[in-house]
């Protein structure tokens, strides 16, 4: 994971059940194509800034169509989001890693 870190805020839920559901979440949405942002399943979601594309965290139509939330609702999760100060990346079509 180049780009992203698995973390979450204490949700009162098993720790190792957490981290499971993340993993689940996470390979479930690299599994499937992007709705929003086009890329084939296994690559990074990118956004367009100022002529150049960046990596960003799995679109939320992306993770939509992976049920990400059905994964992620029952440990007090609402989705995947960028963890804060991981920096910003130039996207290539670099796989997404299987957790």
């Amino acid at each position: 994971m180049k780009y992203f870190t698995l973390t979450t805020k204490p949700t009162g839920h098993d720790p190792s059940g957490v981290e499971a559901a993340l993993r689940r979440a996470w390979n479930a949405c690299a599994a499937v194509a992007c709705p929003k942002c086009h890329v084939p399943p296994w690559q990074y979601c990118r956004d367009r800034t100022r002529g150049a594309w960046y990596v960003t965290r799995f679109h939320r139509p992306r993770q939509d169509a992976a049920s990400a939330s059905a994964i992620l609702t029952p440990v007090g999760i609402h989705g995947l989001s960028r963890a804060k100060g991981t920096g910003v990346f130039t996207w290539d079509d670099r796989r997404v890693p299987t957790l």
